[in-house]
């Protein structure tokens, strides 16, 4: 074999074990983009309903609003809490509630369509900002709470004035 020989095939197989090294490195930067994109950041935490020792996001209870829409009471763990919304799966219709805070008490309703009793109810809560899952959780509806009507009377009735020395405990409004 002359030197040109020699220099021609040592160059054909660097120039081959080149494009090897660039199509490996390819395929290990495809593969690393495809984990990142398939492992989400957090897991959602499970909410549950609330118990004497809750500090983080729980259900108080389910109940209904004047307008026979169920209404979802959380309590929040701090009045600084993400605002959310909820999105509640039932017989295989996904609703979205939408959320009010009441950061005074630590509570938020979220109002949505009426699951019928008896049935499951998967809850998930996303974050308003980013869309992000929060907390998810499968609940069993067994009550809701009913608001009472409450009728107003057109005329105040009269009340007596206790009479004096009468302790307040003994004393009746009459109509």
């Amino acid at each position: 074999m002359t030197k040109k020989q020699k220099i021609i095939i040592f160059g054909a197989i660097g120039l081959v074990l080149t494009l090897l090294w660039f199509f490996f490195l390819l395929l290990m930067i495809n593969n690393w983009r495809a984990e990142n994109k398939t492992q989400s950041p957090t897991p959602a935490a499970e909410v549950t309903l609330c118990d004497a020792d809750r500090s983080d996001l729980c259900i108080i209870a389910f109940g209904a609003n004047a307008l026979n829409r169920m209404v979802i009471h959380f309590q929040l763990p701090a009045a600084s809490y993400d605002l959310f919304y909820v999105k509640a799966q039932n017989r295989e219709a996904v609703s979205v509630y939408t959320c009010e805070v009441d950061e005074e008490l630590l509570r938020a309703d979220c109002t949505g369509v009426r699951t019928p009793l008896g049935e499951t109810i998967e809850v998930q809560i996303y974050r308003t900002d980013d869309d992000t899952l929060m907390a998810q959780g499968t609940f069993m509806v067994s009550a809701i709470a009913i608001p009472t009507p409450v009728n107003q009377m057109e005329e105040t009735p009269a009340t007596e004035l206790p009479a004096e020395g009468t302790p307040e405990e003994e004393f009746t409004p009459t109509p």
